[in-house]
């Protein structure tokens, strides 16, 4: 069994041989059961099980995000690609003639108008996205995908893809259905509590 190991560009997890991911996992589950347990004990109202399924999901979501910001490092991009810089990249890619409004950007991903900017220069510095101007409006920029920015994205969305796809091996097309169901069916909850006009957000979130 190999020692655990630093990851190289700080993704924030460290390597494991799959046993060892495995009993940290178990652990991992063991913890998640006694945190929901301990909810209960300061609040008698508060039903456990609820809450263990919030919290594994919660912690299914920062997995996904740590995993696939590793795969990325290990692509060796020609370009350094943190989880938001490539979040914007593909809300590009995906828009219609690969361009958007900062606006919209900023809106699609709940992330502020500075920090989007700040992505943006960053992104068109390495050659990445352009800015357009709005011959009809001054004020309003929009971000379009180059042609490089096009290719990176081509070059990770195959691993990105197969990354989604292996968090639900072994699911069946009735289970992955029923699991749609009930993630929608929680967001809608959470939008209920909570209004507020959530972006979509498409691609990773990490940094």
């Amino acid at each position: 069994m190999r020692e655990a190991t630093k990851p190289r560009n700080g993704s924030g997890i460290e390597e494991a041989s799959v046993n060892e991911a495995l009993e940290a996992q178990s652990a991992a589950e063991a913890t998640l059961r006694e945190t929901a347990l301990r909810y209960q004990q300061e609040l008698s109202w508060a039903d456990p099980d609820t809450l263990e399924v919030t919290l594994a999901f919660i912690r299914a979501s920062r997995m996904h995000r740590l995993a696939t910001g590793r795969m990325m490092d290990q692509l060796e991009l020609d370009v350094s690609m943190t989880g938001a810089r490539y979040t914007l990249l593909l809300t590009l890619f995906f828009a219609r003639d690969n361009l958007l409004a900062q606006n919209e950007i900023s809106r699609e991903l709940s992330v502020s108008r500075t920090n989007i900017t700040n992505l943006i220069d960053g992104l068109e510095r390495d050659g990445l996205v352009s800015r357009v101007p709005n011959p009809a409006d001054r004020r309003v920029s929009y971000a379009q995908l180059t042609k490089l920015g096009e290719e990176i994205c081509m070059e990770v969305l195959p691993h990105l893809t197969r990354s989604m796809m292996d968090d639900l091996n072994g699911f069946t097309d009735q289970e992955k259905a029923q699991f749609k169901v009930y993630l929608y069916r929680m967001q809608r909850n959470i939008v209920q509590s909570h209004p507020a006009k959530y972006g979509r957000g498409i691609g990773v979130d990490r940094e």
